[in-house]
């Protein structure tokens, strides 16, 4: 039978070990409210080969064999953090693109670290389309962005990698449902900047990308893991334009500290230090109101 869209699910489980879910008798997670596109996308790195061709062949063009060579396994999803419940912090997912301390345990899914580390936590994800399973194991989250503007909600979209991956199921306990959460709105949104509050914000997006790529040794066309190299931060505050006040920091190359809070009772604060701009540009348009896109990055990061 064909499959719908609505027919799909999308969870989680943290890594005790590469591809190794934690107990089972921790239960699966949500990230979010998952909204867009949860892909999948298994790459088989094709390699054709062709030889000399004896002289009776009447096609010396002809490819001669076409192998499957290294295994690759990417993974994507967009989704809406949504305010912390009693069993769930947006963070526990959201924060495994900074560190390796989110918490396994079954009670565990408001515990996470809130600063950077060297090594990641992998995870494992089950995505279900009607009656088929899809078992995502040794996933990596490559590339995280946030973002939020004018009249929408906070939005989180990540590109991730992994070692293996199979089509059989993983008996877990489903993850409670998000369906009475409060989303994260842009009325929720407040940006600071050297700890002051940045009047007439419109829009904020970052990135945090940890230039992950496989781990191959001879032997095995599977990744034996996901390896991170280097970290980079960088992001955007829109603002209208109101003043010159960054202007000197800009060129001077400053050193800034930038903060992006969430309204949540205890408020989430996304921080951002030993920031530059990277651009101050001047607002050119002949009607309507001005703003401009401040670009930084940031040699470090950190939730709490």
């Amino acid at each position: 039978m064909p499959k719908y869209g609505y027919q799909s699910s999308w969870q989680y489980i943290l890594e005790d070990s590469v591809e190794v879910p934690t107990s089972s008798t921790v239960p699966f997670r949500l990230p979010g409210a998952v909204t867009g596109e949860t892909s999948f996308e298994p790459k088989f790195s094709l390699k054709e080969f062709r030889a000399l061709k004896q002289p009776s062949e009447t096609d010396m063009r002809r490819s001669d064999h076409i192998q499957p060579s290294k295994n690759e396994y990417s993974w994507g999803i967009t989704y809406i953090p949504i305010k912390r419940l009693a069993f769930y912090d947006f963070r526990h997912f959201h924060n495994c693109v900074m560190n390796n301390t989110s918490s396994t345990t079954a009670a565990g899914g408001r515990t996470y670290g809130t600063s950077l580390t060297t090594n990641l936590r992998t995870i494992t994800i089950f995505k279900e389309i009607d009656n088929l399973q899809h078992q995502i194991l040794g996933g990596t989250i490559n590339r995280l962005t946030m973002r939020s503007s004018l009249d929408n909600p906070v939005e989180i979209t990540i590109d991730g990698m992994a070692s293996n991956a199979t089509f059989t199921n993983l008996v877990r306990t489903d993850a409670t449902s998000l369906r009475d959460g409060t989303p994260f709105m842009w009325n929720d949104v407040t940006v600071f900047i050297d700890g002051a509050l940045a009047t007439f914000c419109t829009a904020f997006e970052y990135t945090i990308n940890n230039n992950a790529d496989g781990n191959y040794i001879l032997g095995d066309r599977d990744a034996r893991s996901i390896t991170v190299k280097g970290r980079s931060i960088e992001g955007v505050i829109t603002r209208q334009y109101a003043d010159t006040g960054q202007y000197a920091a800009a060129k001077n190359g400053t050193a800034k500290s930038i903060t992006i809070v969430l309204d949540d009772g205890t408020d989430v604060n996304i921080g951002f230090r030993d920031c530059k701009w990277e651009s101050h540009p001047i607002p050119a348009e002949a009607d309507g109101l001005l703003v401009h896109q401040l670009r930084f990055r940031a040699e470090t990061a950190f939730t709490n």
